[in-house]
């Protein structure tokens, strides 16, 4: 986890190049004066920072004026190659313009933080140097001072859901991640229920493919989990300070022997028949354990379509909140009829959140009903000046509609919360 971020020593990194079909585009990694340097186009852009430990692979990041954008190239450790990062695909001309948010770093840099009034602006670059100790065991001023088993948090004896929410605040990505409304997930500390800053949805065809981040809503599909309650999680298998000697003991602590035949040259370690590695099918060329535990596992690299989406924390919710978060969530994945239904319902009832009103006025603008559109892009901003899509959004309204100065008031606004984004006419682009 200390290796999740951090700046790029461009000796240790290697060069090449490939060819992006979609944007019929060469891009080129070189090392350059001390630099690690993209190249396309007879364009060129430093890439300063990595975004993860090189394990699997690692993106990279780049600033300008201290904004952080994400490069559309990553390297994948694998095949030891360069080719397009993960959400870059399909992109049909190269793009640059993509902000690297705190919510983003949350899980790749413990310190990340975004000065006021902007989106991606980091205070301190100093901070990406990946995770730090205090991301699972709480605040260490304290125990630095005075070392005691009272004064910081360890895991293994919090209550399960308090326990499996220190692992899930970075292990669990779903279909959707969204805040909960008011609340930042920046806030959340260990010791605390994960389930009041986040709500995750996750496909309701439990069948689904392996996923970069789908660990912990596998295991919780699991056989082994569902019959173990919360004696099974995270940390039955894996130590996060030394490597797990042996898997096959944690599963004899539960199965007899004789479910399996002893370790040999064709039979080890029960993960290679239950726990068997797929091409996770949201990761590029990444290769990830099936965390379902399957008793006769299938191929499962495929991603299976979503037709329906189901709540990963079950609980009660404030009136409005459980559509807010399923309309923002639909939206999401593309399905604006599904979405329109659930944000309609949540403003029906009275729900009042920003983002929810920046995504009904976005729906509304998309069909021509810009007065409406407006009204709620405005009460928006309101409640959170700090929006992008509001802004931008507003600005686009007012601009068709002829008022060039109003409208340049909100376009400075998105602006200065993320350049790029801003100038690409990022309408949709929430915060």
């Amino acid at each position: 986890m200390g290796r999740t971020s951090g700046a790029v020593q461009a000796s240790s990194e290697a060069a090449g190049s490939f060819f992006h079909e979609p944007s019929r585009t060469r891009f080129e990694i070189v090392r350059s004066g001390g630099k690690l340097e993209l190249r396309w186009l007879a364009q060129k852009q430093d890439l300063p920072f990595f975004i993860g430990s090189g394990r699997m692979g690692r993106s990279y990041a780049f600033l300008e004026d201290g904004y952080v954008y994400e490069a559309p190239v990553g390297y994948y450790s694998n095949p030891r190659a360069w080719d397009a990062a993960p959400g870059y695909e399909h992109d049909r001309a190269p793009d640059l313009a993509r902000p690297i948010t705190t919510e983003c770093l949350f899980c790749h840099a413990s310190g990340a933080r975004a000065l006021p009034g902007t989106l991606n602006r980091i205070a301190e670059t100093s901070a990406l140097h990946g995770v730090g100790c205090e991301r699972c065991h709480g605040d260490g001023a304290e125990h630095s001072k005075n070392p005691g088993a009272g004064n910081i948090v360890n895991p293994a004896k919090l209550s399960g859901h308090l326990r499996d929410s220190v692992c899930e605040q970075c292990h669990l990505a779903g279909e959707v991640r969204l805040s909960i409304a008011g609340r930042k997930l920046e806030n959340f500390r260990p010791g605390m229920e994960l389930a009041n800053f986040l709500q995750v949805f996750v496909n309701a065809n439990s069948k689904q493919g392996v996923r970069v981040n789908g660990h912990a809503e596998a295991l919780a599909q699991s056989r082994c989990r569902i019959a173990s309650g919360e004696k099974l999680w995270c940390g039955t298998c894996h130590d996060p300070h030394a490597a797990t000697v042996s898997y096959r003991e944690r599963c004899l602590q539960c199965h007899q022997a004789a479910h399996c035949p002893s370790p040999s040259a064709e039979h080890g370690e029960c993960v290679e028949c239950h726990m068997p590695k797929a091409r996770a099918f949201d990761g590029g060329h990444t290769v990830f354990t099936d965390h379902s535990i399957s008793r006769r596992p299938a191929h499962r690299s495929d991603r299976v379509p979503v037709k329906e989406l189901r709540p990963y924390f079950a609980g009660p919710q404030a009136k409005g909140m459980a559509d807010r978060n399923l309309g923002i969530a639909y939206g999401d994945l593309g399905q604006l009829e599904q979405s329109w239904k659930y944000l309609r319902a949540a403003v029906t009832v009275g729900a009042r959140d920003p983002v929810l009103y920046t995504r009904v006025a976005a729906m509304l603008q998309a069909d021509g009903r810009y007065d409406q559109a407006e009204v709620y892009y405005r009460e928006s901003l309101t409640m959170d000046a700090d929006q992008l899509g509001a802004a931008a959004g507003l600005a686009s309204l007012l601009e068709r509609a002829g008022r060039k100065n109003e409208a340049e008031e909100f376009r400075r606004r998105a602006i200065t919360l993320c350049p790029r984004q801003a100038t690409k006419g990022a309408t949709a682009v929430s915060k």
